[in-house]
């Protein structure tokens, strides 16, 4: 067990949320131990103890995305048959707050090719909350096109902030409901 797995859970989250926050807002490369230390109230010298190098510390991170995405995406899941359920499922992954972060996490992957592994296996994750939100473990496939396609719309969003009538999000979750309700559903689970 790494020293930031037996941490005391406070500190280990503190720091934990203040590194996602500095991703979020600054950037990965200014994802530092130096900036979530500040961030977080904490020495350096404590930090560096539960997270030793910045590697542990983006890994630590890119875990606490992909959980937190999905714990989001499993509660947008639950409301998947009511009215606004798939508009509660792509607010989960295109959070403009989750695209700052993952573009962070991109820009790092291209960048270490050991965050890019940290990062696949993070996706994984995600991908397998998806596939239980659209209807069990066996969506795994359709899940990763809905993801990629839910992520390139909030990269979409993101870079153009369309307003709510020019948004093609809502054009897509139309066609989405229609696939999963009808014959071609079998096109994102096949």
């Amino acid at each position: 067990m790494t020293p930031a797995e037996s941490a005391p859970p406070a500190v280990r989250e503190r720091i934990l949320d203040a590194a996602f926050a500095v991703l979020g807002e600054r950037g990965v490369r200014r994802l530092t131990q130096t900036a979530v230390a500040e961030r977080a109230g904490v020495r350096q010298s404590h930090l560096t103890y539960y997270f030793p190098s910045r590697y542990d510390l983006l890994e630590a991170v890119t875990t606490r995305f992909a959980d937190r995405l999905g714990a989001e995406l499993a509660a947008a899941g639950e409301q998947l048959g009511r009215p606004g359920g798939l508009a509660a499922l792509l607010e989960a992954v295109v959070e403009p707050g989750h695209m700052r972060s993952l573009l962070g996490l991109i820009v790092g992957a291209d960048e270490d090719p050991r965050l890019r592994a940290i990062l696949a296996r993070a996706t994984e994750r995600v991908v397998e909350s998806l596939a239980v939100a659209l209807g069990g473990r066996d969506a795994a496939s359709g899940a990763r096109v809905v993801l990629a396609t839910m992520w390139g719309m909030g990269l979409y969003a993101f870079a153009v902030r369309p307003t709510r009538g020019a948004d093609p999000s809502r054009r897509y979750l139309a066609w989405v409901g229609k696939a999963l309700r009808g014959d071609t559903a079998s096109r994102l689970t096949g």
